[in-house]
């Protein structure tokens, strides 16, 4: 008779072929013993290799043919295969140092009253380009300035015992058809329930994804938009400070008041003092992103943290235009609502959602 497994991976893909090869690489080195732990790999209707890349490495490759269903999906289907008592979410970029099922185990083991661990954003990109860079340091400055070590829940890597997690009813499908704050709102709902959870800061991984400047803009849009209209701008942001959406609005706030006072008073003054207001505004708000840019320099160097600075102010605006449009689309037509089935679930008090998302 086998061994019980320890621990049950969940990798939800979709063409990732450009990465998944190493994330799984990687995972295989684990230094937990390979019989005591199972891969299981969900293809998200894959048009690329992944699949392909998935059965070399994988006990298990669930494939999801047609319309593409989203993480939160994927995940679950993969949850309710896993054979282990805890759970480990992977995502198909991120890349685990070999401790990390051992050292995640050992955390559940030693505090019993704990139901999930999750890894903390490294300081290296997994790719070289600017954006990326970018994208990874605004990630980790939040982690490391406002991130709680109980309380955060970070999908990209994280365990979690399965009674916990179907207890607190899986991922959202239905409101989260691609990735976005699926795993911030499940995290919410695991609080909700009474469950405790742990961010490893000494446990740090590696994202592989390549950014550009309008993936990130397209994904700061996103995040922006749902959790004003959905998940509540002031609730989210006490239960979880670190949301990049905070990040970049936490100080954009006080610089806005600065440039719309000096532009009011620009209206009274004669032309010659404009050109002293627009740089006095642009002062005040490099001065309001003062502490990130000084993260940026100590990373990076001054160059970077020069060269960041109107990419980070474009960022700030777009997650702004995106939350006041939230903010008007839960005023005008409220939130997105789910489907009769999925209602008929939560009125019973059924929170694991219906095998197939529907949207009206």
């Amino acid at each position: 008779m086998s061994a019980p497994l320890s621990v049950s991976v969940v990798v939800p893909v979709r063409n990732a072929a450009h990465t998944l090869g190493k994330v799984l690489a990687a995972l295989r080195a684990s230094e937990l013993p390979r019989a005591s732990y199972e891969v299981i790999v969900v293809d998200d209707s894959s048009s690329d290799g992944s699949a392909a890349i998935a059965a070399r490495h994988a006990d298990t490759v669930i494939r999801l043919n047609g319309r593409v269903c989203g993480p939160a999906y994927a995940r679950n289907r993969g949850a309710e295969l896993a054979r282990a008592e805890v759970v480990f979410f992977l995502d198909p970029d991120v890349v685990v140092p070999s401790d990390a099922l051992p050292r995640m185990l050992a955390t559940l083991a030693t505090h019993p009253s704990l139901d999930a661990v999750s890894a903390s954003q490294g300081e290296s990109a997994g790719a070289p380009n600017f954006a990326s860079q970018y994208w990874n340091l605004l990630l980790r400055f939040g982690e490391q300035r406002h991130a709680r070590p109980f309380g955060s829940f970070t999908g990209g890597c994280v365990a979690v015992r399965r009674t916990a997690f179907l207890s607190a009813g899986m991922y959202d499908e239905w409101r989260f058809g691609t990735a976005s704050l699926e795993s911030l709102e499940f995290g919410q709902r695991l609080h909700g329930t009474g469950h405790n959870t742990l961010r490893d800061p000494a446990l740090e991984v590696t994202r592989l994804t390549q950014w550009t400047v309008a993936s990130i803009c397209r994904e700061v849009w996103q995040r922006s938009v749902l959790l004003a209209r959905s998940l509540g701008f002031q609730r989210t942001r006490v239960d979880e400070p670190s949301e990049v959406v905070f990040t970049l609005s936490r100080t954009l706030t006080p610089a806005l008041a600065v440039v719309a006072t000096l532009t009011l008073a620009g209206a009274f003054l004669p032309h010659p003092y404009i050109a002293s207001e627009t740089g006095i505004a642009l002062g005040a708000v490099l001065l309001s992103n003062f502490s990130i840019h000084r993260f940026y320099a100590n990373a990076r160097g001054i160059g970077f943290a020069i060269a960041a600075a109107p990419l980070h102010l474009c960022v700030q605006i777009v997650s702004a235009i995106a939350l006041c449009t939230g903010w008007a689309l839960r005023d005008a037509v409220g939130d997105v609502l789910p489907d009769a089935t999925t209602q008929a679930y939560s009125e019973v008090g059924l929170q694991v959602w219906p095998p197939v998302p529907r949207r009206l």
